[in-house]
């Protein structure tokens, strides 16, 4: 009987690409070692940006997270062990996790790659503004391209007890402060990437936009503020959000 666990790498791709249904693609990375070493997003034709996915921590186990999807009636799930006792956020079908210890990484669900991030304890002042549950440093992160695509991101988070906006790229070994002169601005609550611009909201409601095609130096060399409107009432919270290729 044929050994199926000894298929050539380059005969497994092309059968990989040749799927184009969600259940195969888990599937055929669950046969065996090899197979699942080429069980990508890059060597697959896939749905997976389309179908929507719930991550829930499993009943017998609280801290291992699982993903879960209803597709074509069928109930669809994927362990996630590398985010076990972690906080997760996500941003570009992309996991940000966040451990007990402080340590950060991006991290994708379905191929298991993980890219590990500079400590929390490498942004500026941390002793000063940490928080007293190290998993919840970050409090929003923001891709501005899927690492799955390319090695020319950034990612942008609001961090620390004081919710300052950091960034960090690939070949970083500390997060960076975002800073700007002759403006005043309270804690962040929201970010979001935008037609290759971040845009960021504090609780007074000032939006700072970062043009992410600028970022050439350790400082932002094009971010400029949008002064709020002035308002009887602040609101305990604010967002951004996309509709309909504007932002709200």
């Amino acid at each position: 009987m044929a050994d199926w666990s000894e298929l050539q790498l380059d005969l497994l791709v092309s059968i990989g690409r040749c799927l184009n249904l969600i259940e195969d693609y888990l599937n055929f990375g669950r046969v065996c070692k090899s197979w699942h070493s080429v069980a990508t997003k890059a060597n697959f034709n896939n749905d997976l940006c389309r179908a929507p996915w719930l991550m829930l921590a499993e009943e017998e186990d609280n801290e291992v997270r699982k993903f879960f999807s209803l597709y074509n009636g069928m109930i669809l799930n994927k362990r996630i062990p590398k985010a076990s006792r972690k906080r997760c956020l996500e941003s570009m079908g992309w996991l940000i996790t966040v451990g007990e210890e402080g340590e950060i990484s991006l991290l994708h669900p379905f191929s298991d790659v993980q890219i590990e991030l500079p400590h929390q304890n490498t942004t500026v002042e941390y002793n000063k503004h940490q928080t007293g549950a190290l998993t919840c440093f970050i409090g929003k992160a923001v891709l501005s391209a899927s690492p799955s695509h390319t090695s020319d991101y950034l990612l942008m988070v609001i961090d620390g007890g004081s919710r300052f906006l950091s960034f960090w790229r690939p070949g970083d070994i500390r997060w960076t402060r975002v800073t700007w002169e002759g403006i005043n601005y309270s804690s962040f609550a929201d970010l979001i990437y935008f037609n290759g611009q971040i845009y960021a909201v504090d609780y007074s409601g000032n939006l700072l936009v970062c043009n992410v095609a600028d970022v050439v130096s350790p400082k932002l060399t094009k971010c400029h503020i949008i002064p709020s409107q002035p308002h009887e009432h602040i609101p305990e919270h604010l967002y951004i959000l996309e509709s309909l290729d504007h932002y709200l």
